[in-house]
C-alpha cells in the first residue's frame, strides 16, 4: 500500500474540516484507493485551535512545513496572498506537490506559482479553490478537455446567493439579508470581497483560463456586486419573469474573451434561476456537447474540505507512477474583448419625480442612443421618488453607458442614480 505524508498549513474553517475527514475516511481511502494518507506535520498561526482536532505537535512556523523531508504533499489553507504565496512558492521550490483552496492567490499570482511547479516537476492542485464541493476544475480539465467552449458562467459565491434568496423569499432589504448571512456564518464581518463580486471574480478568472486555455487576468475583469440592489429590484424582476443572480460570465467573442461579474436577470425557466441559498452552480456551453450545468454546496468546512481531500487522493495516486504527466496550467494571455461593443438587454430602474413627461424625457435619451424600450412598469407610491422600470431590447453596452450617464445628469427629474442590470441572453 502506498503511503503519502501530508503537511497541513492552516487550521481554519476548511483546515479543521480536512482534519475531520482525514480521521473519518482514512480506512475508506485505504480500501478504495490503496492509499495510506498520513498527516505528519501541522503549522498554523493559531496552534491552540488545531489541538482540538489532533494530538500531533503543532508549529506556528508555517514555512517550516515546506522544507521537511518527511512531507510529500503540502496543503495550504491559510488564505490571503502574502504568507500563503511564500508557503506555496517554498513548497514548490523544495519539490513538494501543493494542494490549495486559495482562489485569490492563484487568480492574482498564479502565473509565478504554476511556472514554479512546472519548473520543479511537481503539481499544484486547486479543486477546492472554486465552488466548494463541485468538481468543476476536474470537469473542465479532464471531462470536457476535448470540447471547444463558447460560454462559461456561474453562481460562484454562496454568500451573495443566500442574500439574494432571502431578499426575494422574505422581502428583506439588502442590509437585513446581509446581517442574517453574517449571523449564520455565511458572510464575514467585512463582507466586501463577497458582496462586491471580488470573490466571484477570482473564481471566474480561474475557470475561464481552464475552459478557454487562455490566461484571463483578474485585473482585466469588470466586477460589480449586489450592495446597490433593493428589494424593489428583486420583486420587480420576479414579476417580469426573472430572478436576479450574481453571475461570473465568460464568453468567446470575435474580439476576444469577455469576462465579467455582475448582477444578472436570469429567466425563471433557466436552470441557474433555481439555484438558491448558499448553493453554487456552473453552467457551460460547448460546440461539441451543448449546454450543461453542475451544482452543489459552494462553501463550508466539510464541502470544501471534501474537494481538498479529492485533490489529495488524485495527486497522491500519481506518486511513483512511471511517466506520470505533470499538469501544465501555464496559458498564453487572452485578448480582452471590448465590452462597449457587447450587445445586451437591460433592466433599468429610474427614480424620478412624480410629474407628467418624465417617461417621455427618458425615452428620448434612450432612443437617441439606439436603445428601444420593450416594456415599462411603474408602481403607484405615496411619496417620491417614483420608480419607473424599463426592460430594453438589445443594444451595445457602450450606448447604455452613454444613455445612463446622460439621464442621471437630468437633476430636474432624476432623484437617484439609475440601477442598470443586464439580462441573461442566449445562454
Amino acid at each position: 500500500m502506498k503511503q503519502i505524508r501530508i503537511g497541513l498549513v492552516g487550521v481554519g474553517t476548511v483546515g479543521s474540516g480536512l482534519l475531520q475527514l482525514l480521521e473519518k475516511n482514512r480506512e475508506i481511502i485505504k480500501k478504495r484507493n490503496n492509499l495510506d494518507v498520513q498527516l505528519v506535520a501541522i503549522a498554523t498561526r493559531t496552534p491552540e485551535r488545531a489541538k482540538a482536532y489532533t494530538s500531533l505537535p503543532v508549529s506556528s512556523d508555517v514555512i517550516s512545513i515546506t522544507t521537511r523531508p518527511d512531507v510529500d504533499i503540502v496543503v495550504e489553507l491559510i488564505g490571503g496572498t502574502t504568507t500563503a504565496f511564500d508557503v506555496v512558492h517554498s513548497a514548490l521550490t523544495h519539490g513538494k506537490t501543493v494542494i490549495t483552496a486559495n482562489k485569490a492567490l492563484l487568480s492574482e499570482k498564479g502565473d509565478e506559482l504554476f511556472s514554479q511547479a512546472w519548473k520543479n516537476g511537481v503539481e499544484l492542485g486547486f479543486e477546492a479553490a472554486v465552488a466548494g464541493s463541485i468538481p468543476i476544475i476536474r470537469t473542465l480539465r479532464d471531462g470536457l478537455s476535448s470540447c471547444e467552449f463558447e460560454v462559461l458562467c456561474g453562481i460562484l459565491n454562496g454568500t451573495t446567493n443566500f442574500i439574494l434568496t432571502k431578499m426575494e423569499e422574505e422581502n428583506w432589504d439588502y442590509s437585513v439579508a446581509l446581517k442574517k448571512a453574517q449571523d449564520l456564518g455565511f458572510a464575514e464581518a467585512d463582507p466586501t470581497f463577497d458582496v462586491e463580486g471580488i470573490d466571484a471574480g477570482h473564481k471566474i478568472s480561474l475557470l475561464s483560463s481552464l475552459a478557454f486555455r487562455e490566461k484571463v487576468p483578474f485585473g482585466d475583469l469588470q466586477v460589480e456586486g449586489i450592495s446597490k440592489l433593493k428589494s424593489i429590484d428583486i420583486l420587480s424582476s420576479k414579476s417580469l419573469g426573472y430572478r436576479i443572480k450574481l453571475l461570473g460570465i465568460s464568453k468567446k467573442t470575435s474580439g476576444g474573451i469577455l469576462t465579467k461579474v455582475h448582477p444578472t436577470l436570469v429567466p425563471l425557466n433557466h436552470p441557474l434561476a433555481n439555484v438558491m441559498n448558499e448553493f453554487n452552480a456552473v453552467y457551460y456551453k460547448t460546440v461539441e456537447s451543448g449546454a450543461g450545468m453542475v451544482t452543489g454546496k459552494g462553501a463550508g468546512a466539510l464541502p470544501t474540505a471534501s474537494a481538498v481531500l479529492a485533490d489529495l487522493i488524485f495527486y497522491a495516486s500519481k506518486f511513483g507512477v512511471k511517466d506520470s504527466i505533470i499538469e501544465n496550467n501555464i496559458f498564453p494571455k487572452s485578448k480582452k474583448a471590448e465590452e462597449k461593443e457587447n450587445a445586451a438587454r437591460y433592466y433599468l430602474r429610474f427614480s424620478t419625480l412624480d410629474k407628467p413627461g418624465v417617461l417621455a424625457e427618458i425615452a428620448k435619451v434612450l432612443g437617441k442612443n439606439n436603445i428601444s424600450i420593450a416594456s415599462v412598469q411603474q408602481k403607484e407610491v405615496d411619496k417620491e421618488p417614483v420608480h419607473v422600470i424599463v426592460l430594453t431590447h438589445s443594444a451595445t453596452e457602450g450606448d447604455f453607458k452613454k444613455s445612463i450617464q446622460e439621464i442621471d445628469e437630468m437633476s430636474s427629474i432624476i432623484k437617484e442614480k439609475t440601477v442598470a442590470i443586464r439580462l441573461l441572453e442566449n445562454l
